[in-house]
């Protein structure tokens, strides 16, 4: 599919940035278009073939729904949300394209991506699937097929409840009222990191975490486990010297582990 010419709306920044420079290297013509473009979204379109969505989940749908509408069939229609099927069934319906959901699993900062987990979710078409797998799978990246609803259970596994386990930590050392110089005074090297961690997510971009946990179905599921979770340890540490505690984190290790 050396013909592909690509257009990625939300190109300029993050995975759209990151997935643009890698058809670049591999030899494909990409077209990069943000808010601040010199030209017109529909001029975008009109050269491309493959048109790729990596705009924040907020506004994924409606975008979806403005440009979907004018792709042709037999060109390839893809997204890069970090969820799965809302995207995929907008995409389905508002355009004649072939369809792919796709998630990168990890952060556009890594200088090199090879070893890391890419989800594909084909939901319409053959043409452009075995292009879009040879390209990642030919940069080293581990490729996996998975339902879109499938796929966004999961991630309310390790994303929503990973970052709501962060965000309950940042917000919890700030209601403490002492400094997080002081703090750190006393620090070990795992909670180092773990500060490190809630400063990405504070002081980054703390509306794509937002996102993430605000748009996934299975979000107040999880806040359900983890105010159970929290609930448990309270009636657990009831006996005193932590025992109970003790034997429940025993249990659960021969689940996990």
């Amino acid at each position: 599919m050396k013909d592909a010419v690509i257009g990625i709306i939300g190109g300029t920044g993050g995975m759209g940035r990151w997935f643009a420079d890698l058809l670049h290297k591999e030899g494909y013509v990409v077209h990069v278009w943000g808010r601040k473009s010199a030209m017109g979204i529909n001029d975008l379109i009109k050269l491309c073939n493959v048109l790729v969505i990596s705009v924040p989940i907020s506004v994924t749908a409606e975008m979806i729904k403005k440009v979907g509408p004018l792709l042709p069939e037999g060109s390839l229609l893809m997204d890069l949300t970090s969820l799965k099927r809302e995207p995929v069934e907008l995409m389905l319906s508002c355009s004649r394209a072939d369809v792919i959901g796709c998630h990168p699993l990890f952060g556009p900062q890594l200088t090199d991506a090879s070893g890391q987990n890419v989800v594909l979710c084909p939901a319409r078409g053959s043409k452009w699937l075995p292009w879009l797998r040879s390209v990642l799978q030919k940069n080293g990246l581990v490729v996996m097929d998975k339902d879109p609803e499938e796929h966004d259970k999961m991630m309310a596994i390790v994303q929503v409840l990973n970052h709501l386990n962060t965000i309950s930590l940042g917000l919890l050392l700030a209601a403490t009222g002492i400094e997080l110089a002081e703090i750190n005074k006393l620090a070990t090297p795992i909670f180092q990191t773990k500060v490190e961690i809630i400063k990405k997510v504070f002081t980054e971009n703390p509306a794509l975490y937002t996102d993430i946990i605000a748009q996934n179905p299975a979000t107040l599921k999880m806040l359900d486990l983890y105010e159970k979770a929290l609930a448990d340890i309270r009636v657990l540490l009831q006996s005193g010297d932590g025992t109970q505690l003790k034997e429940a984190i025993e249990k659960a290790a021969t689940k996990l582990f």
